[in-house]
């Protein structure tokens, strides 16, 4: 039984495969000369080592084929392995992609009184409570000789005069100040971090 096919689909399939073919032609004259050589080389070896089978005594069709598949892979890894004539100045680079900065809680820009520990976090965009950064031990190191040189004013605490002159003398990550001390000491200072904007 034949199957009839009209005669333009014919001549399109033919042409199908006459560009395939082609194409498959195509890219083994691409490979550079070593490696040229080197699918040459193992060609030959591999047809060698088929006669050789047949000559021995091995089933020709088997032979045949494992060597066939020999030839075929090692063609298809080298139409894998790089080509140095690729130019790398077509390629377009990848964008940079730049991190999204973090944004602490909004509640944050209605409370009237930080800790310094609280302030020197939300000073480097990091919420309140998690792991100090290198940036933020160092705002909060500028804040505590801030207290300590009398730039920074220290919310008073109820209890006796001495004991806040003591913790001006010596602050620590849970001294508070209000955000207006803050937001004037910044100000001094040319900083607008953002838990201190309106």
């Amino acid at each position: 039984m034949s199957i009839d096919l009209p005669r333009s689909e014919f001549e399109d399939a033919s042409k199908h495969t006459d560009a395939e073919a082609h194409t498959a032609f195509g890219a083994l004259l691409r490979f550079n000369g070593p490696t040229v050589g080197i699918l040459l080389a193992a060609s030959l070896i591999v047809g060698c080592a088929v006669v050789w089978a047949i000559v021995e005594g091995a089933n020709a069709a088997l032979a045949l084929l494992i060597g066939y598949s020999a030839v075929a892979s090692t063609i298809g890894l080298a139409r894998l392995a790089p080509s140095k004539k690729t130019k790398t100045q077509d390629v377009e680079p990848a964008p940079k992609l730049v991190p999204a900065e973090p944004e602490t809680s909004a509640a944050w820009k209605l409370v009237s009184t930080f800790t310094i520990s609280d302030a020197s976090r939300l000073w480097c965009n990091i919420e309140p409570g998690t792991a100090a950064t290198q940036e933020s031990m160092a705002w909060g190191r500028a804040l505590l000789d801030a207290v300590q040189q009398g730039n920074l004013p220290i919310v008073a605490k109820s209890g006796s005069p001495e004991a806040l002159d003591r913790e001006r003398q010596n602050p620590h990550y849970m001294t508070q100040v209000t955000r207006e001390a803050l937001k004037l000491w910044a100000d001094q200072k040319g900083q607008t971090p953002p838990f201190l904007r309106e």
